[in-house]
This record gives C-alpha cells, structure tokens and sequence, in this order.
C-alpha cells in the first residue's frame, strides 16, 4: 500500500505564529504521496478555524482540514486528530507543533524514511533559533529541550538510546502504530508525546531517530525567563506512584538514588559562588532539583491524597499566559 501522509498541527490560541508556521509549510516541496494537513483547534478564541478555513480554500499541499477539539488539553487534540486521519485514509502521520518552520525537503525525508517497513515511529532533529536578544547568559547546552531543542547527533539510532522519545514538534507514526499500543495518554497534560514513545520501547516498537528530519523552532522572548525554566521543570519531573520501577529500590515511593542526587545538588548549589561556578552551570543544577522535586511531591501526593492529584497535575500542566 502506498503512503498517504498527514500533518497533524494541534494548537491554541497562537493564531499570529499558527500562520507563519502553515506558511512555512506551504514552502515544503510536495512528496509523491497525497498530504492533508490536518490542524486542531483547540478550544480557542482567538478565530483559529475560520483563519485556517480561509486559507484552505488556496492551499497548495494536498488539502488543509480545520478540525475542533473542545476538551481542553493538547492529548485529547492529538487522539482528534489520529481518529480524522484514519478516516481520510492516512497511513503514516506527521505530527508538529503551532511554532515550528520547515525544510522544503521534510515530506520526503519523511516518505524515504518510511520506505523502509519496519519503523513504526520515528523523531527528528529539532534546531533552535534564538530572538533578537540572543542566547541568555544562564542558558546551558542541557537546558536545550525546554526550549523545543533535539539533537543526537548525526548518526541513524534504530534502536534509539532505552530513555528516548520522539518529541512532538517533529515525530512521525505509522497510523496501525496506534492500534497496538493504543492513542496519546489523555492522563497526561504535559510530555504525553514522551509517554508514548516509551510506551512503543516497551512493547517491542520498531523506534528511530532520524537526524535527516530537521525542523527549526524560534523561540518566543517570552520563554526566556528563569520562572519559565523552573516551571517546565518540575513538570517534567511529574511522576505518580505507580511508575514505581519494580527492580529499583525505593523510599516512600521515590527512588533512593533520587534523593541521593537532590542531596548532592543541593550541597553542589550551594557551593557554586566560592566555587566560581558559571551561572549556566549552577543553573542548570538548579533545574535538576526543580525537575527532582516534582517527581517527590507527584508521588507523595498520588500515593496520600489520590482524589486531589488529577487537579494537581492539571493545575501545573496547563498554560499561562499562552506560555507554560
């Protein structure tokens, strides 16, 4: 059977970046296989729908769709989208982010990578480009996928390193992927693209990363805050009980070596300043007691106070003021 690809774009309230990423896609070079370019309003206000329904009418990759995802939360925009592609016919979903720019050659990395049948999933690279202001001084190479950055290197991984996943911004599924290992988490409202990267690992999946499929993400001022890292952070770190490693040994329900670490880094944090330490570098240190702290406290309060957990996470997991 041929290819039949999708984009999938979900997004909300982002109108003014939304059109310069649909305009970078118009750019991309067409691939031998049909596209429809599927973009998921997510509830929002801000005339989303009636743009993108505008702009279908002279679109010029195969057939742009508007659809609309009422319950808020990017997970259940995903499994809107996935349930749309399969009724169009599509076999191989691309999905992107509302902020991403394009290659004109990215459709048919795609399509070359998936002439190959045993990858079910696959990621990219993902380049950072940095506002006006540059670089912050506080900014360490780490630091690079709270801002959207994915780089492995150069090299082919079939099978990628046990803790990868395809980020969301440039990942790429196999449509019957979905009925073996099931759609995204709607339990996640952050990193559900990480869950079920490692969710296909786990169950045998055909996994790779692909350096040839490279997007670019500008990255918003906005974002550049110390209090934009820390936050990001400890979501990251967002981990209920039950994901409890059953061959590590634990301490009320985290990870011994956990606390281990937090210990150290905090000793190491505090030391910083008579050590001359760059402030990249304490920085980043700092990021991995945030990130640490938030799987402790998911996990006492899953395991303690399991009625209020869902209201919790939700509460750290949505945005504010259109950033996280």
């Amino acid at each position: 059977m041929s290819a039949h690809l999708a984009v999938i774009i979900c997004t909300w309230n982002r109108i003014d970046v939304l059109v310069d990423t649909l305009a970078s896609l118009a750019q991309v070079t067409p691939p031998a296989a049909p596209v429809d370019v599927l973009v998921v309003d997510n509830n929002s206000s801000d005339g989303t729908s009636a743009r993108v329904r505008d702009l279908a009418a002279g679109w010029p990759l195969g057939r742009l769709h508007a659809l609309f995802e009422p319950r808020q939360g990017k997970q259940f925009a995903l499994n809107t989208g996935i349930a749309r592609a399969r009724e169009l016919g599509c076999t191989v979903l691309a999905f992107t982010d509302d902020d991403i720019l394009f290659p004109a050659d990215w459709l048919q990395r795609i399509e070359a990578v998936f002439s190959n049948p045993t990858v079910a999933l696959a990621g990219g690279r993902t380049e950072l480009q940095w506002p006006a202001a540059g670089r912050p001084a506080w900014f360490h190479d780490g630091m690079a996928a709270i801002v959207g950055g994915v780089d492995l290197g150069p090299q082919r991984l079939l099978p990628p390193p046990a803790n990868y996943s395809p980020a969301g911004a440039n990942l790429v599924a196999r449509i019957d992927l979905f009925d073996r290992v099931g759609p995204f988490s709607e339990a996640h409202f952050r990193h559900m693209d990480y869950e079920f990267g490692q969710r296909c690992l786990q169950r045998g999946e055909a996994v790779a990363y692909e350096p040839s499929l490279v997007v670019t993400a500008p990255i918003e001022p906005a974002m550049l805050t110390r209090r934009y890292f820390r936050r990001w952070s400890l979501k990251a770190g967002i981990s209920p009980w039950q994901d409890m490693a059953p061959d590590v040994r634990h301490l009320a329900w985290v990870p011994l070596w956990l606390y281990r670490q937090m210990v150290q880094d905090a000793l190491a944090w505090l030391l910083a300043p008579l050590r001359r330490e760059a402030a990249a570098d304490r920085f980043y240190r700092e990021l991995r007691l945030w990130r640490a702290w938030g799987t402790v406290a998911s996990r006492w309060i899953s395991r303690l106070r399991p009625g209020a957990y869902p209201a919790w996470v939700e509460a750290r997991s949505q945005k504010r003021k259109n950033v996280y």
